[in-house]
């Protein structure tokens, strides 16, 4: 809403002002500037088509704002009373407007931003000489310039002898001249939103003045959860980040823009998929079991919905239906101040993201768009042909194993001259390829006072560089704000999208699940693509037992279609039932219907071996929430009040039904016609609801501007939980100590605003299944008297006591501006302990049951997290850079009865162990093997020890921590790598000169480990697939210095659990970088700027895979940082234009 701040003289004149004292009095007109930078009107280039007659002056200023977003700001004594004005002026500049208007009018303006700061044109009348005077003793002319903080000079500043109404004004450059009789002489200098300043003449005759920008009237406003509150009366770890800062970013959903630009939040890329999932860990993961995902609230509305119809989980991202280019701005929330408000949702931190809404004015159109194109970042370096012969024969010979012959085709792993090879089959060329991208989106925007609405229109086409992967997007939102009375509001927000496209085979086993990217890398370059016949080479099984898909008619023919539409509304009014009380009622629905349909042909080796494989699936999310909350605001002398008060309701509904067939006699008929196919698998179905009721409160108070308190609590019911404590409640507390309020503060001048705070909270994490508190009914099959029958028994263990995670939260923090606003530093101190943590407990086995799901144990993550930005120039050439910087801690503390172990396998077929979880270690860590080289000469053959009977020089040697002699997995491991980085950076810079701008933004990670699970098929010196290039410097006889092992036809296992699979993870990236030209507006164009765009320009790594941001487990809270075949990030390149009408 747009608020003219006028100051009006009473009608009464009973209490007469002295005419010297009326200029002393215009500092206390006007607050609320804008930002420090000071920009022109060309620059904020908003077109205006004025024709008014005989109207008021600030019935023209009325009628500017209505068509722009610029603020008049006045003090009503200035402008000439009962003076009327005229205009007429189509697609003008502000200038060119306020030219005209103020012609033959006693005003001056300046802008700031967005505001219009409107000043009378003070003019020093000369006395009239009655008598001939006395010449004074003293009398000089002083001259200067009054600028602000930047060096631009401000026009209109009053300049006035202290105690007289002697006085002048700066002209448009800034500059000044008044003359002067004493030396003593005190000029007050002062303008609105500016501090004044008083100094004393002296001898000088030049007087340079630089105003500084009054921080009070610097009220940036920010979302947090059920309200809004100013920046500066924050006492949360709230990071923000606005659409400017997203509109330059390519992303297929909002999550991927946050990588990089908001301290302590960690995100990783599961899969450089089109529509890829992302993992996003907000000052580290605080459950072993639950989920560690953040909370997203869209517009007031926490989502669940979304959900895929299965398939690969890492490689669909739910997000992704919302369109990045609707988003206004996002803020994280951290701390337990700024969390608890969403109770036993928060632990994980909450995500705010605010949709872009209307505003009043004359309609707006603007369209952005962009068209590039992908490729892989990089290709792995493999064998050739020769060189894999060579290997093949020198592993046979080694392990003394014949020559086999290949039944079908003939002798494709016999060789008898490697050295006639050539280069072979590059299967990675087969399978990626330059992909396009491309994304148009249509915003219109307008309204009046009464009414606004904000509607756009996108669409969005991503071909992967996996050939055969493609994601395609297409929305509409419609944001609409109205006034149904006075005191009433009515406001509506709907979405609906549709995303579809086909999934490309990555991430996980390449050994059953016809992994494309796996296959690339290990089909053997001698293998030709095509047999003699015409049909497609298949190695299933190879000589060595292990199968070998073709990756080529995978790409090609492989179908796995998902296609998801989804629909989210809400509807609220706002009643002002007094001018400081408001009640809001929402209601609102989530709803997404998600269908998969996969299909395995004949050409591929799955489809081979089934006569064609084909699956249907559909999935039903249902979301509906009711919420009623009620503001409060009051201002009491120095007491300033803010209350929320609210009750909120929200149902979800989720269903599934899956259904395959295999052995057709066609392909023709793909998923289409399951019936066709004569063996059927068992269906799946499940349907489940949850609901959860909560009451909700948060008193905020501010005493002098300087001291802050915030109390914050949620109760919520879930039906989640067991029956005695379906219950919980989550306060926080936090203080914030303005210190810049101080006089002692004060007197430094380069402290524009300094505060510290603290937070104390507990929240609570509830994602987990439902009815898992429940004993649930399973259906078995069992053997009748040679029939087979159905029947049902208990699944689980019932826990009546199933409870939160809770988690604890203090942080302490530091907010400091500088030189006006100029700089600003960020710093916060965290730690959080979890507690009640949700585990499967071993049981006896006499009942029955392997475990019970219960609450037990506790960890903690503790970090820092440190935040500098500021605008470096601010001139012609601009320059504004923003540097984050964190790092977290974790570790487990505490899960009794708990026997230290691997979690889980990450490859059945290749038997490699997952994460090691041990109280006192971070979670995630890798407990192996330590490889220690190959026994390179007799001498450390001889010293032993050895891991297996039959070992030789050139063979794979560990250490050996227990000092027995023997290599023994169980009792010589040792944690070898850690998933999580030591800390996490990011790095923006903008540049503006002229028409040009330039954006590069840069973010990595460092002291992070990568388990490279892909090493383990391709850099074991093995002869059935093919290797990386580095395996040609293996040992040998002849090259005894290498630390490769040698060629062998049987892989020592011990070589895949050791950290012969570990690699450093660091990276630096330059993600992005931006360049464009805004050129001037013209007529029917109020804007237009064409820029290019690079995407993962550069890596700098030491890390061996396709990209070192990766987590092909997804969302796994126990495995991170691995890489199983994950989909390949590309680089991007691409133009686009943006353009207003």
């Amino acid at each position: 809403m747009k608020i003219n701040f006028l100051l009006r003289r009473g009608k009464s004149n009973r209490l007469a002002i002295p005419a010297k004292l009326v200029l002393t009095m215009k500092l206390v007109t006007l607050l609320l500037m804008a930002t420090l930078s000071q920009v022109t009107a060309i620059g904020y280039s908003q077109k205006i088509s004025l024709e008014k007659r005989n109207v008021s002056i600030e019935a023209a200023f009325k009628a500017i704002e209505n068509q722009t977003d610029y603020l008049f700001l006045y003090d009503k004594l200035d402008l000439p009373p009962s003076r009327l004005v005229s205009v007429s002026i189509k697609n003008a500049t502000i200038d060119q407007t306020l030219t005209q208007l103020f012609q033959d009018l006693p005003l001056s303006y300046k802008i700031f931003k967005k505001n219009i700061v409107i000043k009378k044109e003070v003019k020093i009348k000369e006395e009239s000489v009655v008598a001939p005077m006395e010449k004074p003793s003293f009398l000089q002319a002083l001259n200067g310039k009054v600028t602000d903080e930047k060096g631009e000079g401000l026009p209109g500043v009053n300049i006035v002898i202290k105690g007289t109404s002697k006085g002048a004004t700066t002209n448009t450059s800034g500059e000044y001249q008044i003359d002067i009789t004493d030396k003593a002489t005190v000029l007050v200098f002062s303008f609105v939103g500016y501090l004044t300043q008083e100094l004393e003449v002296g001898n000088r005759t030049t007087l340079d003045v630089t105003l500084k920008v009054d921080d009070k009237a610097l009220e940036e406003v920010v979302v947090v959860g059920y309200g809004t509150q100013k920046k500066s009366d924050l006492t949360g770890a709230i990071s923000s980040i606005k659409a400017e800062d997203l509109k330059k970013l390519p992303t297929t959903s909002f999550d991927q823009a946050i990588q990089g630009r908001a301290a302590g939040v960690q995100v990783t890329q599961a899969s450089s998929a089109p529509g890829g999932r992302v993992s996003i860990r907000i000052r580290g993961g605080n459950s072993l079991s639950s989920g560690n995902e953040p909370l997203y609230v869209i517009d007031g509305y926490p989502i669940t919905a979304g959900g895929t119809a299965g398939g690969n989980g890492a490689g669909q991202n739910p997000l992704a239906s919302i369109n990045p280019s609707d988003i206004a701005s996002m803020e994280i929330l951290k701390d337990a101040s700024a969390t608890a408000i969403y109770g036993s949702r928060g632990a994980n931190g909450v995500v705010l993201v605010t949709t872009k809404r209307g505003k009043a004015g004359k309609t707006s159109v603007t369209y952005d768009g962009y068209y590039g194109v992908q490729k892989v970042i990089k290709k792995l370096d493999l064998m050739n042909a020769r060189e894999f012969a060579t290997l093949v024969n020198e592993a046979r010979a080694n392990d003394g194993v014949a020559t086999p012959v290949y039944p079908n085709p003939a002798d494709l792993y016999n060789f008898p001259d490697p050295a006639t090879m050539g280069e072979g089959v590059d299967y990675q060329d087969e399978i990626f390829r330059s992909a396009a991208i491309q994304n148009h989106t249509l915003n219109i925007s307008g309204g009046n006072d009464n009414t606004k609405i904000a509607v756009s229109g996108s669409y969005f086409d991503q071909k992967g560089v996996l050939i055969g992967s493609d994601f395609k997007r297409a929305s509409i939102r419609a944001n609409i704000d109205t006034k149904l009375s006075k005191n009433i509001m009515f406001s509506t927000n709907l979405t609906g999208s549709k995303v579809w496209g086909n999934n490309g085979r990555s991430e996980g086993d390449g050994g059953g699940n016809a992994n494309t990217v796996n296959a690339a890398l290990i089909m053997p370059p001698t293998v030709p693509i095509f047999q003699k016949d015409g049909t497609y080479t298949r190695l299933n099984p190879t000589p060595g037992g292990s199968t070998v898909h073709n990756p080529v008619p995978i790409v090609l023919f492989n179908k796995d279609f998902q296609n998801v539409d989804r629909l989210m509304g809400t509807m609220a009014f706002t009643w002002n039932i007094i001018s400081d009380l408001s009640l809001k009622v929402s209601v609102g629905t989530d709803m997404s219907n998600a269908n998969r349909e996969t299909y395995e042909p004949r050409e591929t080796v799955n489809g081979y071996n089934a006569n064609g494989r084909a699956g249907q699936a559909n999935r039903r999310s249902m979301s509906y929430l009711n919420e009623n909350i009620l503001t409060y605001n009051k201002a009491i002398n120095k007491h300033l009040f803010n209350v929320v008060a609210g009750y909120t309701r929200q149902m979800d509904r989720d269903q599934l039904f899956s259904a395959s067939s295999s052995n057709f006699l066609t392909d023709l008929y793909e998923a289409d016609k399951l019936d066709a196919g004569a063996v059927f698998a068992s269906p799946v179905s499940w349907k489940n609801q949850s609901q959860l009721v909560s009451y909700l409160g948060r008193i905020n108070y501010t005493f002098n501007n300087k001291y802050l308190l915030s109390l914050t609590g949620r109760s919520d019911g879930s039906s989640k939980f067991g029956a005695n404590n379906k219950w919980a409640f989550f306060p926080s507390v936090a203080v914030g100590y303005r210190l810049s309020e101080e006089k002692f503060i004060q007197s430094i001048d380069a402290i524009s605003n300094l505060k510290v705070r603290a937070s104390f909270g507990k929240t609570g994490n509830q994602n987990i299944e439902n009815y898992r508190s429940l004993a649930r009914l399973n259906v078995y099959n069992y053997d009748l008297s040679g029939a087979l029958v159905s029947g049902l028994a208990p699944g689980n263990i019932a826990n009546p006591d199933l409870r939160w995670e809770t988690t604890a939260t203090t942080d302490v923090g530091i907010d400091l501006d500088l030189f006006g606003n100029r700089l600003n530093f960020v710093a916060d101190y965290y730690y959080k302990k979890t507690t009640d943590l949700l585990w499967n407990v071993s049981v006896p086995q006499t009942s029955g049951f392997a475990s019970i799901f219960r609450n037990i144990g506790s960890l903690q993550n503790k970090g820092l997290e440190l935040s500098l930005g500021g605008e470096i120039f601010v001139k012609e050439f601009k320059w504004n850079s923003q540097l984050n910087w964190s790092m977290n801690r974790n570790k487990v503390l505490d899960i009794p009865g708990y026997t230290p172990t691997t979690q889980n396998e990450i490859s059945g077929h290749l038997k490699i162990n997952g994460s090691w979880l041990e109280p006192g270690l971070p979670v995630g860590v890798w407990n192996l093997l330590q490889y220690d080289g190959v026994f390179q000469n007799q001498e450390q053959f001889d010293k032993g020890p050895r891991s297996a009977a039959n070992d030789k020089l050139g063979d794979a040697r560990f250490i050996d921590r227990n000092g027995n002699g023997s290599i023994n997995l169980a009792e010589d491991r040792m944690i070898v790598g850690d998933p999580n980085p030591d800390f996490i950076y990011g790095w923006s810079n903008n540049f503006s000169y002229k028409g040009f701008d330039l954006s590069v933004y840069m973010q990595g990670t460092f002291g992070n480990d990568i388990l490279n699970v892909q090493r383990a098929e391709s850099n074991v010196s093995g002869p059935w697939g093919n290797q990386r290039k580095e395996i040609v410097d293996r040992w040998t006889p002849t090259n005894t210095t290498s630390n490769i092992p040698r060629a062998r036809v049987t892989v020592n296992p011990l070589l895949l659990q050791s950290s012969w699979l570990i690699e450093d993870g660091s990276f630096l990236r330059v993600k992005t970088a931006s360049l464009g030209y805004t050129f001037k507006p013209s007529k029917g164009i109020s804007s237009c700027r064409v820029y290019v765009t690079g995407q993962n320009l550069l890596t700098f790594t030491k890390y061996s895979g396709f990209d070192p941001e990766v987590n092909s487990p997804g969302n796994s809270n126990l495995q991170l940082g691995v890489d199983y075949n994950a989909y390949p990030a590309a680089r991007t390149f691409l133009v686009g234009v943006n353009v207003g009408f």
